[in-house]
């Protein structure tokens, strides 16, 4: 816990700074009411690699054993998802429906003994929150909800035994609860695309005037509302969106005489422009949800269905900061309380009434063109893990430290390319346990509205 606590004041520090190289003030802008709605196919492949090594002491009655394996490990996963959003200065909604399947190919190698997994799943969630500001911008309430449902089979053949087994399991998990917090985090995705666009126009020197903070406050606002709207004919859609972005520069008498670079820049700025989600604010807040799960497995040797019910505390840190056009620093600190409140028997007796954990994490954004981002971030995460030695249950606390790139490219204004490589090193006092993994991803992200 001491290392958690240094840590957590390590990634504070920087909250003490607040330079912002820009020529407008991000805190006078006011997004304007927006409802929006999204529907997306994702499909993603990716791998990993890493190794393990723990000893585990010998006692009178036990002779001790040594792990020291390695592991490799691919997956392809198709996704569809809908997200509702709607914001106002009064109320923020959010609401997001996924379903998706995925197939997993695992090799385990621990000294002579090789293992194989073959297993496809399906996943399904339902996870929002609805929230009320009692004072604008300032002390708000929320609901929030989350619902998952998962179904796995998992084939493993034992290639040293020239055996294979079957598993089959599902779990299910509801919760649902209330939060109170302060602060508020504003979305400038659409701000930074108008300043994209007015930037570029003005550098080709197609703007009559040079833009104000006023201007491109407005002209973002107008950006925002103009994508709120929906069309499923793609060309009718870009049609009516360059003519009114167009008659809103004339109208913001930025624009007097248009060529064809004008409109050349104006629709490569706005098909092919940055749509990043980018933030900027600070929120506190605290949350209770009560929790049941239940989980069933199924294989020819046992067969179980732990049920239980929690009480899941949480304290959550959020701050974004956009330090100019091209950067943005991003950092989340999260303290969470899981409290048994009840089980039924397939749950051990000796299993913990309580566990916590911590997750913290550290980052840069980088937008080097209208196209492109590139995400750099450490995490470090503790938290109580369970040992099970048959029916006796203990709690050890487990370290993780983490450091991720990511790129993301649009390659047109549906479909975006995207990829990420990480690293992860995990430690534990609890038997000497340690281990790291590299991983890699690569996904293609298609928009349909």
């Amino acid at each position: 816990m001491k290392q958690t606590l240094a840590i957590l004041g390590i990634l504070a520090a920087p909250l003490l700074g607040n330079t912002q190289d820009k020529n407008f003030d991000l805190s006078k802008y006011k997004f304007p009411d927006y409802k929006r709605h999204e529907l997306e196919l994702y499909f993603n492949s990716n791998g990993s690699s890493d190794s393990y090594y723990s000893v585990i002491p010998a006692t009178g009655n036990y002779d001790g054993t040594k792990y020291d394996s390695s592991r490799s490990n691919f997956n392809s996963n198709l996704r569809l998802a809908y997200n509702f959003k709607y914001l106002s200065r009064k109320q923020i909604e959010n609401h997001t429906l996924s379903f998706s399947g995925d197939i997993n190919y695992l090799k385990n190698k621990n000294e002579e003994e090789i293992t194989k997994e073959f297993q496809p799943q399906l996943h399904l969630s339902a996870v929002g929150y609805k929230r009320t500001y009692l004072t604008e911008d300032r002390y708000f309430i929320e609901g929030i909800y989350e619902t998952y449902v998962d179904a796995t089979s998992k084939k493993i053949t034992y290639t040293h035994l020239d055996a294979n087994d079957d598993l089959k399991s599902n779990s299910f998990r509801l919760s649902a609860g209330v939060g109170a917090g302060i602060g508020r985090i504003e979305q400038v995705g659409d701000l930074f695309q108008g300043y994209y666009m007015l930037e570029k126009l003005q550098q080709q020197n197609s703007l009559s005037r040079e833009s104000r903070a006023e201007d491109i406050f407005e002209f973002a606002r107008q950006i925002s509302k103009l994508k709120n709207k929906r069309f499923f004919d793609y060309r009718l859609r870009r049609i009516e969106e360059l003519q009114a972005l167009d008659s809103i520069l004339h109208s913001q008498n930025l624009i007097e005489h248009s060529d064809i670079s004008y409109f050349a820049t104006l629709n490569d700025y706005w098909s092919y422009g940055s749509f990043w989600e980018r933030k900027s604010g600070r929120e506190l807040k605290i949350n209770l949800s009560p929790e049941v799960s239940r989980s069933y497995s199924h294989s020819e040797s046992y067969s179980e269905s732990p049920i239980k019910t929690n009480l899941v505390s949480k304290i959550l840190f959020d701050c974004s900061k956009q330090l100019n056009l091209n950067w943005e620093r991003n950092i989340h600190i999260n303290l969470i309380n899981t409290t048994l409140l009840a089980k039924n028997g397939d749950v051990p007796d000796s299993y913990p009434g309580n566990l916590i954990g911590t997750n913290t994490s550290f980052g840069y954004g980088f937008f080097p063109d209208s196209r492109t981002r590139l995400q750099f971030s450490g995490k470090y995460s503790g938290y109580e893990s369970l040992y099970y030695e048959g029916e006796n249950v203990t709690k050890n606390w487990m370290n993780n430290f983490s450091l991720n790139f990511e790129a993301n490219y649009f390659i047109s204004p549906q479909l975006q390319i995207t990829g990420n490589f990480s690293g992860n090193y995990w430690f534990s006092e609890h038997n000497s346990s340690h281990g790291h993994n590299t991983n890699f991803n690569l996904g293609f992200r298609y928009a349909i509205f």
